[in-house]
């Protein structure tokens, strides 16, 4: 597909580009009371500009979106980390003047409570990025028990809690997993499920190319697979192609090189990553996604919670308070 027929429906997340008002549809009926205003102890460690009452929640507990609602809105998001090329991708968002949203897990690829993980979350929380909910080890829902996902969102939770003095109240199942079942218990613990409805295909873009040959008309790239909704199948893909090695999503290149193409103009490159290669595993290198362009087309990039009409950042949370006492923290993910 050639990118420029996907401007027709930009979209929302997986990292989400939207303009349309599309939610997602669901034989599952969430709540029909909104979200409670979140609850908060103090401001002094958040890192916005706050003032009179919170504004009420658009949405509903269990509710699942996969579509913007603002205007030519262009919603970033990355999923997993923090990782080892989060600094360099805070700072070219920083560079840019751009603000995403993370969905971060606590078990992962890193421990969250290690004193790198920790630097890295506080990070980008204080740089005004949105920080949402990717369940603790990425463990597959549909391979858990109901007290098995409970507890997999409560080890986050605790770790936002007490890291950030933050708990979010969007999140992003692993695979896009999101049954009835899975849908009803993301209800009972208050969250906003976020998916995607366009998604970062397996892309090889031509070294010949120059970012500054190429302005804003589109590349020839080649596209393999999606990463679908329903199915964790495509994220699994592992193919070769022209000597580089593809796997969920992202091809094993620096990171300055994966901004190159960026800029190259790849609208639609969305769900990304921030971690990369390292020790023989294979952590996804980040991050590609045309900002050039999509600025270009008079897009505003912005979190997912932003572009879903939920403006007060206060809105992306369900509690708001104060961090712990780095001292009392855990020392490790073997909780």
């Amino acid at each position: 597909m050639r990118l420029s027929q996907q401007l027709g429906s930009i979209s929302i997340l997986g990292a989400i580009l939207a303009s349309l008002v599309t939610l997602h549809t669901s034989t599952y009926q969430a709540s029909a009371a909104p979200l409670p205003r979140p609850t908060h102890d103090t401001y002094e460690y958040f890192p916005y500009t706050v003032s009179g009452p919170v504004p009420p929640s658009l949405y509903r507990a269990g509710q699942v979106l996969n579509s913007c609602v603002q205007p030519k809105s262009y919603a970033i998001s990355f999923d997993d980390g923090p990782g080892q090329l989060t600094d360099e991708l805070l700072d070219h968002l920083d560079e840019q003047n751009l603000k995403v949203t993370f969905f971060m897990n606590g078990d992962n690829w890193h421990c969250i409570y290690s004193p790198e993980s920790q630097r890295l979350l506080k990070r980008a929380f204080e740089s005004q990025h949105q920080i949402a909910a990717h369940p603790w080890a990425h463990r597959d829902f549909e391979d858990l028990s109901d007290d098995e996902i409970r507890e997999e969102m409560r080890k986050i939770e605790d770790a936002f809690r007490q890291i950030l003095g933050v708990v979010p109240r969007y999140m992003r199942p692993p695979y896009g997993e999101h049954s009835k079942r899975v849908q009803k218990i993301m209800e009972e613990m208050g969250y906003i499920m976020i998916l995607w409805d366009v998604d970062q295909p397996e892309i090889h873009v031509h070294e010949t190319t120059s970012p500054q040959n190429s302005g804003p008309d589109m590349n020839s790239v080649s596209e393999t697979g999606d990463h679908d909704n329903d199915s964790k199948d495509q994220l699994l893909v592992n193919q070769s192609r022209e000597g580089h090695s593809f796997h969920n999503h992202r091809t094993q290149s620096p990171f300055k090189s994966k901004w190159a193409e960026a800029v190259r103009g790849v609208p639609h490159l969305s769900l990304d990553r921030d971690t990369m290669m390292v020790g023989g595993i294979f952590q996804e290198a980040t991050s590609v996604w045309a900002v050039e362009y999509v600025l270009y087309h008079g897009y505003d990039v912005m979190p997912v919670g932003a572009c879903l009409g939920e403006t007060d950042p206060r809105l992306w949370y369900k509690e708001i308070g104060a961090p712990a006492d780095p001292s009392t923290l855990p020392q490790s993910c073997n909780l």
